[in-house]
């Protein structure tokens, strides 16, 4: 897990099924400043979330992926060794189509309440 402050969880990250990263855009913080590139094919749950309920999201996660809805919002609070943080969620299903294969990706934007 990466060292980061609270507020360095804040931005956008595209995910495949897995919760590997495709994509990133961090909206303040070190991160930014090492560059968004830096999370790609990292597993977000693992490698990039630096808080400690991580496993609460990614079961919130998965059960979003299996289901049908588009999209889902919700407020969550990230626990921090400092002090907890509360964040608003939002989840949304694409579809990419490569070379007449599809794969299901998971926009997930995570911001300030």
């Amino acid at each position: 897990m990466i060292n980061t402050l609270p507020a360095e969880i804040y931005g956008l990250f595209e995910l495949d099924s897995a919760g590997t990263v495709m994509y990133s855009k961090i909206e303040s913080g070190d991160y930014s400043a090492k560059g968004w590139t830096e999370f790609n094919g990292l597993n977000f749950f693992d490698e990039v979330a630096p808080f400690k309920n991580v496993e609460e999201f990614r079961r919130r996660f998965r059960y979003f992926v299996k289901g049908s809805d588009a999209a889902e919002k919700f407020n969550f609070i990230c626990q921090f060794d400092e002090q907890p943080l509360e964040v608003k969620v939002m989840l949304t299903q694409i579809s990419e189509r490569e070379f007449d294969a599809s794969s299901k990706l998971i926009i997930v934007d995570i911001r300030k309440v």
